[in-house]
């Protein structure tokens, strides 16, 4: 029985005679037995093409959940940029001034010994443009982070903070002072205005913080300086500026501004976008020295047009080749409200001017004494020793002439200074003259005032437009 039961199963049957050839009907029985297993195999098959088209049909989801996504990520990230696009087209100063540098804040933390305190911005994008220079630029608000009351540049500028070196001690008590006494520092760069401000102070560049007697530093709440303005005009009654010979503050700022000393790690400190300003002056046009600058401005030297632009153009302070030089006086006296109240504090003669300004706000007239123990000489300009002070005869002429719209608005700031009385004026305009003789008494110059609109608008916002004229 099994051997017949294997015989019946398998392709081949045995002839009588013994031959293993297949007959007709084992043929056909061999015929019928592969379509069986053909049949048989076709669900295995079928079972394959499935799996694969169940494998693509998955691939394929996968990717399209994928996309989706990213498109969602993308989309996002338009409506953000859209919105910070938004912001910069009604804030439109805003986004120059992180193109041109906030008075470089990086400088000022750079070169302050007190690392500024870093806030966390809600948005990547714009904490790269507000600290593209670095550490002290303003820094988007965060309202968790940030207890104490809203700044005047916080106003004109919603969404930033005032950077550190504004601020002052608490110890100053700030919020107590009369009505009527409040006052705005005006710190125009390369005046001692650093040594002002910590005596005042202010979080500047302090290497000895010593607090001033007197109600000056308790009535002095707020400070302007360069792009950063944080006066509140409608509660501040006095404007306090710092001055200093007009030429002598271009050279400080000349020297202080220039990075090629080090310029790799001028750089490294400041970033990209502050080395390309600097090198437009101080690289590309031959000008290493003050007097290099003033030979580019005479007849026949063999500086090319461009360089002798720019050289006119750091002395007018209409050109960014770094904020002392466009930050002038000229742009500090216009950003100041019309008819505002000055007092003056010269640099020649600080203890006479801090005594008759502590006097004119109510305090005593001798609060400093001649001797100045006080009043500490903060963020000394130490590159202008020696031969970066040396103007010839020729070149001092040359960029006396060019400074003399400066030497007029300096003029101006002394005449409109209520603490100082015309003797004193007089004497600030004889300094000038040992110098600058030609332009101490003239009343007008050769070049017309800049028309400084823009670059009053980039710091000081729709503040301008609105203006009494």
């Amino acid at each position: 029985m099994c051997r017949k039961d294997n015989h019946e199963r398998r392709p081949f049957l045995i002839n009588r005679q013994g031959s293993s050839a297949p007959t007709s009907a084992l043929a056909q029985q061999m015929k019928m037995h592969a379509i069986e297993s053909k049949k048989r195999r076709l669900p295995f098959h079928q079972l394959a093409r499935s799996i694969k088209k169940n494998i693509v049909v998955v691939v394929f989801t996968c990717l399209f959940f994928v996309c989706l996504k990213i498109g969602y990520q993308i989309g996002t990230n338009l409506v953000g940029d859209d919105e910070d696009r938004s912001r910069s087209a009604l804030r439109q100063p805003q986004l120059l001034r992180q193109q041109t540098h906030h008075h470089e804040n990086r400088e000022h933390s750079s070169r302050n010994q007190t690392q500024i305190v870093s806030r966390q911005p809600q948005r990547s994008e714009l904490t790269q443009q507000m600290h593209h220079h670095g550490n002290g630029k303003p820094s988007p608000r965060n309202q968790t982070q940030v207890s104490r009351p809203v700044h005047p540049y916080e106003k004109i500028w919603p969404g930033l903070i005032v950077p550190d070196y504004m601020l002052k001690d608490p110890q100053y008590g700030i919020e107590s002072v009369p009505a009527g006494k409040k006052a705005c520092f005006v710190h125009v760069g390369k005046t001692a205005g650093s040594t002002v401000g910590c005596s005042l102070g202010f979080n500047l560049h302090c290497t000895s913080k010593v607090q001033a007697p007197g109600v000056l530093p308790h009535y002095t709440t707020n400070m302007f300086h360069a792009q950063m303005y944080d006066c509140d005009d409608e509660t501040t009654t006095f404007f306090i500026f710092v001055v200093r010979h007009p030429l002598d503050r271009w050279i400080s700022a000349f020297n202080y501004d220039n990075p090629s000393r080090d310029w790799e790690g001028f750089r490294q400190q400041f970033g990209e976008k502050h080395f390309k300003f600097r090198s437009q002056l101080y690289a590309e046009c031959p000008f290493n020295t003050i007097n290099d600058v003033g030979e580019a401005l005479s007849a026949g030297n063999n500086v090319t047009n461009v360089c002798k632009r720019r050289a006119e153009a750091s002395i007018d302070g209409t050109e960014h080749f770094g904020c002392h030089h466009y930050f002038n006086y000229q742009f500090h006296l216009e950003a100041i409200p019309q008819n505002a109240t000055i007092m003056t504090l010269r640099t020649e003669h600080l203890i006479e001017d801090w005594n008759s300004v502590e006097y004119n706000l109510g305090g005593g007239k001798e609060v400093l004494g001649q001797g100045n123990n006080i009043i500490a000489h903060n963020n000394v300009n130490k590159a202008s020793d020696g031969k970066l002070k040396y103007l010839s005869e020729q070149s001092q002429r040359k960029v006396c002439e060019k400074l003399c719209n400066e030497i007029q608005t300096y003029k101006k700031i002394l005449q409109l200074s209520i603490n100082l009385s015309e003797k004193q004026v007089q004497e600030s305009v004889d300094e000038v003259m040992n110098s600058c003789p030609i332009e101490a008494l003239a009343t007008t110059c050769n070049d017309p005032i800049p028309n400084i609109t823009d670059k009053l608008i980039y710091s000081r916002g729709s503040w301008l437009r609105n203006r009494s004229t």
